[in-house]
């Protein structure tokens, strides 16, 4: 082999060695280049710049790195909007709050949240006095947690409401508001009679109260009045708080046997009442005379514009009769519930068998939730067959055992001693050594066993 060959074949190794040996450090070089942009990739997701770290993974061809920067992005974008949807709750912005929430599908507790909204909108609606749309709204969130307390909250602010308009005799509104608020409570029974003093008014009266003042007495807290019926007593500062009475009292006659009822009427400080005090007892045709008596009533309601509430019923002797079933009638033929019935000394008139309540009356009474107060001597209770009936058709009867006095004192003792006062919402129920009240049940032995 020549000079020249060997030398050629050597400068081509050589070409051949360097050229390897460039291609390795190129390698090299390239290798760690990829390393650092690999770690810087890493470095930036690490710090939170997704949108970095997946250019740079793109860049470097590692597609399953990009796609979970990707992730992390949309993840970050909605907790962002997530963030944006709670700061709209937080500023009272319920609908676009709800909006925002549901649009995030099912991440994290959107969906639970979307719900809050509309139980926070619902409780706004009702902070306003939209009652109506507030409760439909709850009802479809009943599951929800404090829904169904918050439904009868709203019910009963709905229904004082009402009873806030009914008492102020604002009619139109009353009626509306019983409307909205349906079966809730008593309230068919109130709007039934807000309804019958509409159509009342408009009918008008051959009756009125206010025809004749009684001997022209302008008494202190108001003003006495004849009627047919007996007298009618109207305090001068009338409105929602006034309460009503009816007083039937004792004696076979049509006339009044005694002054206890002018006694009362001509009192200086007497309840803020509208009271009609009776002549006749009522013991003949009961029901017309309890019908009477209501219509008279309503009449100087209406002339007063007053709504009759917080009924008490008094009757004195025979006149017990009346009050007790006036209790169950009332209630039964205009929804007036007798908050009390006040009893004084009947005695042994509770035998009379043809006058006591009937089972059907008790049942009704126990229904009004009336409760009753028999102020007697001793020795009455639940060996007469009134109050026994009274009691086993769970009427609330608290026999008041009056320890010393007459027939006409244990009648105005209940007027001085302020047992009617505190029936009519004045004051606290007298406690003293005269009386002794004693609840009666189905299991009461009173008076042989106690």
């Amino acid at each position: 082999m020549s000079r020249i060959v060997k030398w050629t074949l050597c400068v081509l190794l050589l070409i051949l060695l360097t050229a390897a040996g460039v291609f390795v450090v190129t390698k090299r070089v390239r290798m760690q280049e990829r390393q650092e942009a690999i770690t810087e990739a890493q470095a930036l997701a690490d710090a939170g710049d997704y949108a970095a770290a997946q250019a740079a993974y793109e860049t470097l061809g590692m597609a399953e790195e990009a796609a979970r920067c990707g992730e992390q992005l949309e993840l970050e974008e909605k907790r962002e909007r997530l963030h944006q949807a709670e700061t709209l709750l937080a500023d009272g912005a319920y609908l676009d709050a709800r909006d925002a929430f549901l649009a995030l599908g099912d991440f994290e507790n959107a969906a639970q949240r979307a719900r809050e909204c509309d139980f926070r909108r619902a409780g706004a609606m009702l902070a306003e006095g939209r009652y109506r749309e507030g409760i439909s709204l709850l009802e479809e969130l009943e599951d929800w947690p404090g829904a169904a307390d918050a439904i009868a909250e709203a019910r009963e602010a709905q229904y004082e409401k009402a009873l806030e308009a009914t008492y102020a005799c604002r009619m139109d509104e009353a009626i509306a508001l019983w409307n909205e608020l349906g079966d809730y409570r008593d309230g068919p029974r109130l709007r039934d009679r807000c309804l019958a003093r509409v159509a009342a008014m408009a009918a008008g009266t051959d009756e009125p109260i206010r025809a004749s003042e009684y001997s022209g007495k302008d008494l202190g807290g108001g003003t006495l009045y004849w009627v047919r019926l007996g007298l009618v007593y109207v305090p001068r500062d009338v409105g929602p708080e006034t309460r009503c009475m009816i007083f039937w009292p004792g004696g076979y006659d049509e006339a009044l046997s005694n002054n206890y009822l002018s006694e009362y009427a001509n009192s200086p400080d007497l309840p803020n009442a509208i009271m009609l005090l009776c002549y006749a007892n009522g013991y003949s045709d009961p029901e017309l005379k309890i019908e009477d008596c209501y219509r008279t009533l309503e009449q100087a309601g209406i002339e007063n514009n007053v709504f009759l509430h917080d009924l008490v019923l008094c009757g004195a002797s025979m006149g017990a009769y009346t009050a007790c079933q006036g209790a169950a009638e009332i209630y039964r033929d205009h929804g007036l519930a007798a908050r009390y019935v006040l009893t004084f000394d009947a005695g042994n008139h509770w035998e009379e068998p043809s006058r006591i309540m009937t089972p059907e009356q008790c049942d009704a009474a126990a229904e009004a939730g009336t409760a009753f107060m028999l102020l007697e001597f001793g020795g009455i209770g639940m060996n007469k067959r009134a109050i026994e009936l009274m009691v086993a058709h769970g009427n609330d009867v608290t026999i008041v055992e009056v320890a010393e006095g007459g027939h006409y004192s244990i009648i105005t003792d209940a007027m001085r001693a302020g047992m009617i006062d505190w029936a009519l919402g004045k004051g606290a129920r007298p406690d003293n050594g005269n009386y002794r009240y004693i609840p009666l049940d189905r299991n009461s032995t009173y008076p042989r066993g106690q």
